[in-house]
């Protein structure tokens, strides 16, 4: 099955980060993400778009690895691809050494596009 393609590790400019100075993209560009990003009983539906990694080459964009840790769970079409084998388990949870990162999508938001 092909792998849904995401990054492994949050990059140094990741607004998922805590540790990110907000102010490195524009605060509109967090509205226009809001609908990546779900939460319980209210989670993005198959057909939302998922949250990209910047760093990501357009056409061939890969999720985030600081989004699916902190909320992928809250996006219908990440369960998908986690019960199909797309992805794997361990890209829901952040690694050993990872950087504390945001824990919903409002209180990221909030921070980085402040």
């Amino acid at each position: 099955m092909p792998e849904l393609p995401h990054r492994r590790w949050p990059c140094a400019e990741c607004p998922w980060r805590r540790d990110t100075e907000p102010g490195q993209f524009p605060a509109c560009r967090y509205e226009a993400l809001r609908a990546t990003s779900g939460a319980a009983g209210r989670e993005a539906p198959a057909g939302a778009p998922m949250f990209a990694c910047h760093k990501s080459a357009e056409g061939r964009e890969e999720a985030c690895a600081g989004w699916l840790a902190a909320v992928g769970y809250e996006h219908i079409g990440v369960r998908i691809a986690l019960t199909r084998g797309d992805l794997p388990v361990a890209a829901m949870e952040p690694g050993e050494g990872w950087p504390e990162l945001f824990g919903t999508y409002e209180e990221m938001a909030d921070a980085q596009g402040a």
